[in-house]
């Protein structure tokens, strides 16, 4: 009998399902302790970093899939696409270390088949994962009769072809020394420089702390991270105080272009979230909300984060939002470009970010 898997690209906040299509790949997290071993994973569940479902996923992930195996292919409960194991076995691959912030090393090749109609057919008239409450994990073995009686008539459709290619290497992550020489190259001075760089170490000592210990006490929540992450970045790179209001009209960090700090002279949006949480799909919604209520509505841009990550986007000359962002940075691994968001330059948003960044057209126009 087959064996099927099921494996989730995301979720409605962060999909990874066009990554998955485009290199016919399939990939899990966290990746970031290094290649699947029994003791390595193993051992963080006894430093309570992770719990025994999540590196039992992993493992499974890694040791139990087979060539020739299907695996499904969702998104929150809708099933996308179905795929057949390549012959390629488990791979470590570093390309995927940050993938909208999440590091997913741990691939397997699968050729994903185009039965789009007939999936959306199916689930159209019963959803395939319709009946199951509550979080799911995000590769499992499927069991149940209920799903697999009504595609395994597809199983018989799929068909190897030579795998798409993987995405080429991204650039090494920048060393803070590398980040301040780019910054300064830009016209940030060195004054500035200094503050940005005294800040991006603060922000990686205390996220690793949160990793270590903040889930324990449920740390940090929203304005904790804008108090401890985001505030100081924002100070570092010119801002004032005066200009920067937290939960302002229930935004969680507003920033003006200038005093009086009313609805006129707001020019960026922030929505923050707790540490790991997915930031786009209603989080960019909700921030789209409070940016077009203003009234006038001059402000042009929109920063979502977790206090690690950093979404930046802008609003078109039509006065729509732009869906995808303009600017990405993850502090942990600050790169010129990323697999996800594609084309898009953590220098440059850093540079956006200062007070002359904001008002600017164009994220990706020099300072």
């Amino acid at each position: 009998m087959t064996q099927v898997w099921q494996i989730a690209a995301g979720e409605p906040g962060r999909n990874y399902t066009p990554l998955f299509i485009k290199h016919d790949v399939m990939f899990l997290g966290p990746g970031r302790y290094g290649p699947y071993s029994d003791d390595v994973y193993r051992a963080l569940i006894d430093k309570r970093l992770w719990s025994g479902q999540k590196i039992s996923t992993i493992r499974q992930f890694a040791t139990k899939v087979k060539r020739g195996d299907i695996v499904l292919l969702r998104n929150g409960k809708q099933v996308l696409s179905i795929g057949v194991v390549a012959e390629k076995e488990y791979e470590y691959n570093e390309t995927f270390d940050d993938v909208l912030g999440w590091d997913l090393q741990h691939t397997r090749r699968v050729i994903w088949q185009d039965l789009t109609c007939e999936l959306k057919q199916i689930q159209n008239r019963s959803p395939l994962y319709g009946n199951i409450r509550g979080p799911m994990s995000m590769f499992t073995s499927v069991k149940k009769p209920q799903i697999l009686n009504q595609i395994d008539h597809l199983f018989d459709r799929c068909r190897t072809r030579p795998l798409k290619p993987m995405p080429g290497k991204l650039p090494d992550p920048l060393t803070l020394e590398e980040l301040g020489e780019e910054l300064f190259s830009k016209g940030l001075s060195n004054k500035a420089v200094d503050k940005v760089i005294l800040a991006i170490q603060r922000q990686r000592r205390l996220a690793k702390w949160y990793d270590e210990y903040g889930k324990e006490s449920v740390r940090p929540r929203e304005h904790e991270g804008v108090a401890h992450m985001i505030l100081p970045l924002l100070l570092a790179l010119g801002w004032s105080e005066q200009l920067l209001a937290v939960e302002w009209h229930k935004i969680d960090l507003a920033a003006f272009s200038g005093t009086p700090t009313t609805e006129e002279n707001c020019c960026l949006v922030c929505e923050a979230k707790g540490l790991e949480r997915a930031l786009e799909g209603k989080v960019f919604d909700q921030a789209v909300k409070y940016a077009d209520g203003l009234k006038p509505n001059n402000c042009k841009k929109i920063l979502l984060t977790d206090g690690i990550r950093l979404y930046l986007y802008q609003r078109k000359e039509n006065g729509k939002w732009k869906q995808s962002p303009d600017g990405y940075l993850n502090i942990r691994l600050i790169r010129t470009n990323h697999i996800a968001p594609a084309d898009t330059n953590a220098v440059d948003i850093i540079m956006a970010l200062t007070p002359a960044g904001i008002n600017r057209v164009s994220i990706n126009t020099e300072l």
